[in-house]
């Protein structure tokens, strides 16, 4: 069977995301993945987490014995440098985000990529268009979620969750890519509300916000969020609208939706089209329209949740997986 192999770019147990989900049902496929963990490991080694994923922790999956024909797969654009050290078979570059703002260094690496990588995935319509004009093999593949984890519901309340108020929770990345300064204004309107937010600090050193209804609980590990989000009344998406956000395709939508709560925005470009979804720009009418959601009955719960199940990660994989193949036959009847 083909093997995977994925450069040292996230830790594969900080912020479960869309390498961590696609390569395990990679794996689970009958694909053998060697994802390179990101860290610094006294004791390095490999560590199986299924017969064919293998965590590679300070060690290259280059000293793994494996099959060809050898797949690289990257989604830090810097990565496309270590072709000559893997001399894979095949080369995916999966495009996660716009090299804009705080992904701006990236944008050197794409005349490389245009030239060497074999297919292209695209998460959202703005990446894809820039790409698909450029590239002959290009498929947009937005986030997705893992609705079996996300979706049962949770009878155990954290236990540092606060009590008393309705609460209005984001989870994801601490970036700088929020809208802080709208959150100041929405939190400051609204001291009836508790607000809690979960992530590891992303290009920041301490937490932005500081108010009695304002509850930063740190990163927390995959496996507890579900527990946090059924007790969430509301979820946000509270992010600046730049030329980085313009292609970003928040996999916090999918779980919020998963989970079955509300879900309140800025009009990202990738969130207008989805189904009952709530989107305001403006802070005090953004805080309007949160108290508007939690005093008005929910309707729509049912449906934001056949959304997400519709976007499962396994869906997302499977495509790709048939892509792949395409591709890889497009190859061979070239030889």
């Amino acid at each position: 069977m083909p093997t995977i192999i994925y450069p040292p770019s996230i830790p594969w147990n900080w912020m479960f995301q869309r390498p961590q989900q696609l390569l395990g049902r990679f794996s689970a496929s009958g694909q053998t993945v060697l994802y390179e963990d990101f860290g610094d490991f006294s004791e390095p080694g490999v560590k199986p987490l299924s017969p064919f994923l293998f965590i590679c922790q300070g060690s290259s999956a280059l000293t793994i014995p494996h099959s060809r024909p050898r797949t690289l797969w990257l989604t830090l654009p810097s990565h496309i440098e270590l072709i000559q050290t893997y001399a894979p078979d095949f080369v995916i570059y999966d495009a996660v985000d716009e090299p804009k703002e705080e992904f701006a260094s990236w944008a050197p690496y794409y005349p490389q990529i245009l030239e060497k990588a074999d297919l292209i995935f695209c998460s959202s319509a703005s990446i894809y268009n820039y790409f698909s004009s450029r590239h002959p093999y290009v498929h947009l593949i937005p986030n997705g979620v893992d609705f079996v984890h996300f979706s049962p519901a949770s009878s155990i309340r954290p236990t540092d969750l606060p009590l008393g108020k309705p609460i209005v929770g984001y989870s994801g990345a601490i970036a700088p890519w929020v809208d802080w300064d709208l959150l100041k204004i929405v939190i400051r309107e609204n001291p009836e509300i508790n607000f809690v937010f979960m992530g590891a600090l992303f290009q920041r050193n301490t937490f932005p916000l500081k108010s009695k209804n304002v509850f930063y609980l740190g990163l927390k590990p995959y496996h507890e969020l579900p527990s946090y989000l059924h007790h969430f009344d509301l979820g946000l998406i509270p992010f600046l609208q730049t030329e980085m956000t313009k292609g970003c395709n928040p996999i916090k939508l999918y779980e919020y939706y998963a989970a079955g709560i509300r879900v309140l925005g800025t009009p990202l470009p990738e969130l207008l089209t989805i189904p009952k979804i709530n989107l305001e720009s403006d802070p005090h009418l953004f805080s309007l329209r949160l108290r508007l959601l939690l005093e008005e009955k929910d309707s729509n719960k049912a449906e934001r949740m056949a959304y997400a199940q519709a976007n499962d990660w396994s869906e997302r994989a499977g495509r790709m997986l048939g892509y792949i193949s395409m591709r890889a036959n497009t190859n061979k009847n070239r030889v």
